[in-house]
């Protein structure tokens, strides 16, 4: 893909990103929620969305941006530290959920419990069929 097509698509994403956000605070004070988490989740999707807006306008500004962008995307080291830290995360998720049955569990929170159980289960699951995905593809 081209990379002026990839930021371009990226510049799309962030303004669905501002336009799902004005739709999440309009229907807060529309149907007017006593729960603030639609307006709240709103504002964030809003303000992700005009951070994306901004730096896309930084690095499309001129053709020497777009460059060095492109690099820092493409440099194999930058993309084995990506991968580094997405594993990590994964991990150290997966870990922290699982302290966190065990804790729950101790305190009789069997909801809470079962909730995190299926996300942790959930994505292995994911994580198992994206593996053999991947794996298939190379």
């Amino acid at each position: 893909m081209d990379f002026k097509k990839k930021l371009r698509t990226r510049l799309y994403i962030a303004i669905s990103y501002i336009v799902l956000g004005v739709a999440l605070i309009a229907t807060a004070f529309i149907t007017k929620m006593e729960n603030e988490y639609f307006s709240s989740l709103g504002f964030a999707f809003a303000v992700i969305g005009i951070a994306r807006v901004k730096q896309y306008f930084l690095i499309s500004k001129n053709d020497e941006t777009i460059k060095k962008q492109e690099i820092r995307e493409t440099d194999e080291r930058n993309i084995s530290i990506s991968n580094k830290a997405k594993s990590f995360s994964f991990s150290l998720y997966i870990m922290l959920c699982c302290i966190a049955i065990i804790i729950l569990q101790i305190l009789g929170k069997s909801d809470l419990v079962n909730i995190l159980g299926l996300t942790v289960c959930a994505l292995l699951i994911f994580y198992w069929i994206s593996y053999f995905i991947i794996r298939k593809k190379s």
